[in-house]
C-alpha cells in the first residue's frame, strides 16, 4: 500500500441555527452565472485537500460504481456486489468489512447489487438498510449493534432517502401520484416511534404514459441511487425517477432538504419547511405544474443533488432534462455550480473536472458530505495516471509521483476537500 495525504478542508460561513432560521431567506443568482461559465477549481471550494490511497488487497477490493462516506477518522466505501469496506482516513490502511452479504443477524442484502448505507456524524453510527424494513445499525469501528425494525404502515425503505441525526431518522418520500402522503418523517432510534411528519401539499400533475415504465439499475447523475424508474412520455422522452434521491441532508446540528424540480433548499424543523436559500433562474425556472411537459422546457433547469461543504454549497444540474443522454443519445447537458456562502459568488462549469493547480491534480467527482462540511469523492487510478502523464509537471511533486506508482489494478484514491 502506497500512503498519500494532503488534504482539502471546506468551512461553511452561512448556517441556519437548529432553534431559528435566519429571517432573510438568501439568493443564489444561478441564471446568471449560467450565462457565463467558469472553471472551478480546488480553491474555490475548500482550503485544504487530500488524497488518499486505499489500499488493495483481496479482501479490501472494490467494485464497480463505488461511492464513499466519512465518519469521523473512517472511510467507507460501498460498491457493486460488495459488502460495505471501512478504511483509516489518513493512511487508507483497510480495517474491516462492515458485516456480510446475506440473511443472517449481522448481514444485509444488497439493494439492485449495491450496499445502500449512510452514517451520523453525531452518534457516531453506520446504518446499512437490508430487506423489509429492517436497518443494521453499527458504531464507528464497525461492530454491530441492536438493529431497527421499523413500524407498520411506514413506506417501503427502497423507494425513501434517509440521513441519520443524533439518534434520529430522517426520511424522504417522493410520490408521483398522491398529495396527502407524507413527504418527510423522523424515527427516533431509542423511543422506536415516528415523532414528526411533513405532509405533503403538492397537487398531483397527470402525465401520458407512452409505454410501460421500466426499472435501469444505477444510471444517472446520481452519486448513489441503486436504480431508476424510466417512465416514457409522448414524443419520445423520458423521465429518470431516481429511488434513492439524495435531497436531505445534515449540517451542523440542522437538517436540510431539496427537491430536484423545486428552486428552495429548506430548513427542516417541528413538522415545518423553511426557507434557507432560493436559486434564482430567472427564464430557467420550471414550474411545478408544467414539470412533465417536455414541450418548451427544454431549457429549465433540474437540480440532480446538493452538497453543503464549509464554505461552499456545491451542486449538480441539467438541462435538457427529457433528452437523456443515455448510451451517447440525447442532448441533456450537466453543468456544476457552487454557492460561496461567504460572499455570495457563483460559479458555474460544464461537467468535466475540478483542478487543483497546486498539485497538478483535478478532482472528477464529489459524491458526499458531512456535517461538518468535508466534501468527499473518488479517482479511478488509470484516469490519475494517464493525467499526469499527459500533462507533465514543471516542479517535482510528491503527491503526483506516489500516485503514478499505484498499480493499474488498485483500489481508487480518495479525495476530501475540507
Amino acid at each position: 500500500m502506497k500512503k498519500i495525504v494532503f488534504v482539502i478542508l471546506v468551512v461553511v460561513g452561512w448556517a441556519c441555527s437548529s432553534k431559528k432560521v435566519e429571517e432573510k431567506t438568501m439568493t443564489i443568482n444561478l441564471s446568471q452565472a449560467l450565462e457565463q461559465l467558469e472553471e472551478i477549481s480546488v480553491e474555490d471550494i475548500g482550503y485544504h485537500i487530500d488524497y488518499v490511497s486505499l489500499e488493495t488487497t483481496d479482501e479490501s477490493l472494490i467494485g464497480d460504481r463505488a461511492y464513499i462516506r466519512i465518519l469521523k477518522d473512517r472511510l467507507l466505501v460501498g460498491s457493486r456486489e460488495q459488502p460495505v469496506k471501512m478504511f483509516d482516513r489518513k493512511t487508507g490502511k483497510f480495517i474491516r468489512c462492515i458485516g456480510k452479504i446475506g440473511q443472517g443477524a449481522d448481514e444485509y442484502l444488497l439493494q439492485d447489487g449495491l450496499p445502500v448505507f449512510w452514517t451520523d456524524d453525531v452518534s457516531g453510527i453506520i446504518y446499512i438498510q437490508t430487506e423489509g424494513q429492517r436497518i443494521l445499525r453499527f458504531d464507528a469501528d464497525g461492530n454491530p449493534l441492536e438493529h431497527i425494525n421499523l413500524p407498520e404502515g411506514m413506506p417501503r425503505l427502497q423507494g425513501l432517502s434517509i440521513i441519520g441525526n443524533g439518534g434520529n431518522l430522517y426520511f424522504y418520500s417522493k410520490t408521483l401520484f398522491n398529495k396527502y402522503e407524507d413527504k418527510i418523517f423522523s424515527y427516533n432510534v431509542p423511543n422506536k416511534k415516528v415523532q414528526s411528519e411533513i405532509v405533503n401539499q403538492d397537487d398531483t400533475i397527470p402525465f401520458e404514459l407512452f409505454r410501460t415504465p421500466i426499472f435501469l439499475g444505477g444510471y444517472g447523475n446520481i452519486p448513489v441511487s441503486t436504480r431508476c424508474l424510466i417512465l416514457y412520455l409522448k414524443n419520445d422522452k423520458v423521465v429518470f425517477d431516481y429511488t434513492k434521491e439524495p435531497c436531505l441532508w445534515t449540517f451542523g446540528d440542522q437538517v436540510y432538504f431539496k427537491e430536484n424540480f423545486n428552486d428552495t433548499i429548506y430548513c427542516v424543523s417541528d413538522q415545518l419547511l423553511e426557507p434557507r436559500y432560493v436559486f434564482d433562474l430567472g427564464f430557467r425556472h420550471w414550474p411545478y405544474e408544467e414539470r412533465y411537459n417536455p414541450e418548451g422546457n427544454e431549457d429549465k433547469i433540474a437540480f440532480n443533488y446538493v452538497l453543503e461543504g464549509e464554505k461552499v454549497l456545491f451542486f449538480v444540474f441539467q438541462t435538457n432534462y427529457y433528452e437523456i443522454n443515455y448510451k451517447g443519445l440525447g442532448k441533456d447537458e450537466t453543468y456544476w455550480g457552487i454557492y460561496d456562502k461567504g460572499n455570495g459568488k457563483v460559479k458555474v462549469m460544464a461537467k468535466g473536472m475540478i483542478s487543483d493547480s497546486a498539485n497538478g491534480l483535478f478532482i472528477k467527482s464529489l459524491q458526499t458530505a458531512t456535517a461538518k462540511g468535508e466534501l468527499a469523492g473518488l479517482l479511478d487510478v488509470t484516469e490519475v495516471k494517464e493525467w499526469i502523464e499527459d500533462n507533465p509537471s514543471k516542479k517535482d511533486n510528491q503527491v503526483r509521483q506516489l500516485l503514478s506508482d499505484l498499480p493499474d489494478e488498485s483500489n481508487p484514491i480518495a479525495v476530501i476537500v475540507e
